[in-house]
């Protein structure tokens, strides 16, 4: 695995989650759109049954988004361990706006104040010192 695909880990793990939290969004509107009708003479069985499905189908999304939380801080925690490594300050704090904050390249340019460019410059400084280590290792 490369430095960059060691690093992207938290980025992978958050989106997927978001993804699971979109998911379980659609499945509590479609839990408040399911409606039991009162008439004497329909059934109620498939609505009942409907709303089973619904109701067991969030139950265990949010078990698994629990469990992918959980997951996500073991991951967040060794991106972290992994971008600590790297000595210089501006290289590191590239790779933690990336990585960790999600930040996109221009976004980090401008919060350091230096141009896309350098931003650029800094993050491969890192993760060739990144793969250095690795290769040390």
């Amino acid at each position: 695995m490369t430095a960059k695909e060691l690093l992207q880990q938290y980025q992978d793990a958050e989106k997927e989650i978001r993804a699971k939290l979109d998911k379980l969004e659609r499945y509590r509107e479609m839990a408040t759109r399911t409606t039991t009708s009162f008439s004497k003479a329909k059934v109620f069985t498939s609505t009942e049954n409907k709303m089973e499905t619904i109701v067991a189908g969030i139950v265990d999304l949010q078990s698994d988004i629990e469990k992918r939380v959980c997951e996500l801080r073991d991951v967040q925690h060794n991106v972290e361990c992994i971008i600590r490594q790297v000595t210089k300050s501006k290289p590191r704090t590239v790779l933690l706006r990336r990585y960790i904050n999600g930040q996109t390249w221009e976004e980090i340019a401008v919060a350091m104040g230096i141009t896309y460019q350098w931003v650029c410059e800094l993050h491969g400084q890192a993760l060739q010192e990144i793969t250095k280590n690795i290769l040390a290792s």
